[in-house]
């Protein structure tokens, strides 16, 4: 209910005032019933007594009890003002984000010479026990920057990064760790934006590997979000090949240290032509063939840097905005009422109990 600039959110408090009329007839006929009797020796000298200022103000306690109350019935009704309406614009897109969470996301191939030098003098067995290398990893790189990624966007930020903190640890599950299913996870992405109304439909995919339990194979899976009218941005993350830093244990001590491996072809993405659909393999070629068959985009990232920009790419890729619908920020009005309402009440009953004091 809105009266001028004020809105009142409980507007159903108005009708307590009701009781005011009734109050008031209330009183003006306990007056007229109420008699004074008083023993006068002369009643020519009563007849031409004038009522004193006190008499004619009696009134007033009443009054100011009938103030406080109108003063309460307005504070219940909670009034607010308007402070500003407001046309947002927002991103018209929905993104689903879709991470590779195999054990070779822990492989450390996108260090930095520095990164690499800090780590090569640091203990090696406490960094493995503690899992303080995971945030080198693959994996590590990538939750930073994807974080980074869902702070530019309007979404619940708490709960997309715990869900993203907890990414390695899956990864670190000896049951999933070997286990990749880039299709089956495409799919499961596909399902939770066939109902979006948005604008448009977006999944980023970030795997470092090549896909080996799926059900439903990638290009498969790319297929029927090019039906559902979704794009799929693929992302591979990882070196080619070169060489890797890594945890080597001493057979005869048990000993842990650093040393630098080969990538083995597990941990890093084939560039072969193979049938993808056939041998289930996820690959640079069938990687591309994902994105240019929905619409999107491939991308190959080696290191931080080159994952920072290509998520920033895609960032600029989908802006596109819609305008909300407006809305109000109210604020609340109804303090004033309440404090006048305590302080009429207050004034009553120092009135009541002092200038006006009535004596049986």
């Amino acid at each position: 209910m809105d009266i001028g600039s004020l809105h009142f959110q409980n507007p159903e408090a108005f009708w307590l005032f009701v009781l005011v009329p009734v109050l008031i007839a209330l009183y003006v006929y306990r007056q007229q019933r109420r008699k004074s009797t008083i023993k006068f020796p002369a009643l020519a000298l009563a007849k031409r007594a004038v009522p004193s200022r006190r008499v004619r103000l009696r009134h007033i306690v009443p009054a100011l009890r009938l103030a406080a109350l109108c003063c309460f019935i307005v504070a219940l009704a909670r009034p607010q003002n308007a402070m500003e309406v407001e046309y947002t614009n927002t991103d018209g897109v929905d993104i689903m984000l879709a991470l590779d969470v195999s054990g070779s996301m822990g492989t450390l191939d996108m260090l930095t010479r520095a990164e690499q030098a800090k780590l090569g003098v640091m203990n090696a067995e406490r960094i493995l026990k503690s899992g303080d290398y995971w945030k080198y990893s693959r994996m590590g790189y990538a939750q930073v920057v994807i974080a980074e990624f869902i702070q530019k966007r309007h979404s619940d930020y708490g709960s997309l990064l715990e869900i993203l903190g907890a990414t390695d640890e899956l990864a670190r599950d000896s049951v999933i760790a070997s286990r990749t299913a880039i299709g089956d996870g495409l799919m499961n992405a596909l399902a939770r934006l066939e109902k979006s109304d948005a604008k448009s439909r977006v999944v980023v995919l970030l795997t470092d590997g090549r896909d080996n339990a799926s059900v439903i194979s990638p290009v498969r899976a790319a297929e029927v979000a090019q039906s559902l009218g979704i794009k799929v941005y693929t992302v591979g993350v990882g070196k080619k090949n070169g060489k890797i830093l890594s945890f080597q244990q001493n057979p005869w001590t048990g000993e842990i240290s650093w040393g630098e491996r080969d990538i083995t072809p597990e941990e890093g993405i084939d560039e072969a032509t193979l049938a993808a659909v056939a041998q289930k393999t996820i690959d640079e070629a069938t990687l591309a063939a994902v994105a240019q068959k929905t619409g999107g985009r491939f991308y190959r990232a080696e290191n931080k840097e080159q994952l920072e920009e290509i998520y920033e790419e895609i960032d600029q890729l989908e802006k596109s905005e819609i305008e909300t619908i407006a809305y109000a920020r109210y604020a609340e009005k109804f303090y004033p009422w309440l404090l006048a309402g305590a302080l009429l009440i207050l004034l009553e009953l120092l009135l009541a109990n002092t200038r006006f004091v009535r004596i049986p």
